[in-house]
């Protein structure tokens, strides 16, 4: 074995070690995410460039009226320009945003859930200690990622532990480089 290979290997070792620690650390999990081909971090950025990035929140654990809490304690990935949250509804929704729906049914979709926000919940069930999200960053009525987390149940937006899988979570959604370029030391391939 080469020196770089045993470099990448050992890299690729510590980098699967601290994530282990990270998501053991606050009982989150990310089940599973997709990209979509017309995904780009310039799209994120054209959204974030507005002042404000819109999302759709469906079946907030925290109660009526807690969205502006809960988007509030959130944050697009670093590097992306700094754009607060603002709740919008799924009527009003244009253009990008994001659309969060917590306790999605099991056959949710991050195409259901751009087009028809309000029909991806299932009834929760207060006595349940994890909770189930789902994310999608869409664009009018289309999907560009999504993304599923399981966790416990936090206390509230202001938790600690949410807060944290809320930013993992936004960094699989919201990449900063695109997963659809293909492998750039092929040159045949024509993707970088």
């Amino acid at each position: 074995m080469s020196a770089s290979a045993i470099s990448k290997t050992l890299i690729g070792s510590l980098v699967v070690s601290f994530l282990l620690v990270v998501q053991c650390a606050n009982g989150a999990t990310i089940t599973r995410d997709d990209h979509y081909p017309f995904y780009t971090p310039g799209l994120v950025q054209y959204v974030a460039a507005k002042g404000v990035f819109p999302a759709v929140v469906v079946a907030n654990p925290f109660g009526a009226g807690a969205d502006g809490a809960l988007l509030a304690h959130m944050e697009l990935p670093g590097n992306f320009p700094p754009a607060p949250f603002a709740a919008t509804t799924a009527q009003a929704r244009d253009d990008g945003h994001l659309v969060i729906v917590f306790n999605p049914i099991l056959a949710s979709s991050g195409h259901g859930a751009c087009a028809r926000p309000g029909r991806q919940t299932a009834p929760a069930s207060p006595s349940n200690a994890t909770m189930r999200l789902q994310i999608a960053f869409c664009y009018d009525h289309e999907v560009v990622s999504e993304a599923f987390m399981e966790m416990p149940r936090p206390t509230g937006p202001d938790d600690r532990a949410f807060g944290q899988a809320m930013a993992q979570l936004l960094m699989v959604l919201l990449p900063s480089e695109s997963p659809n370029r293909g492998d750039c030391r092929d040159p045949s391939t024509n993707n970088c």
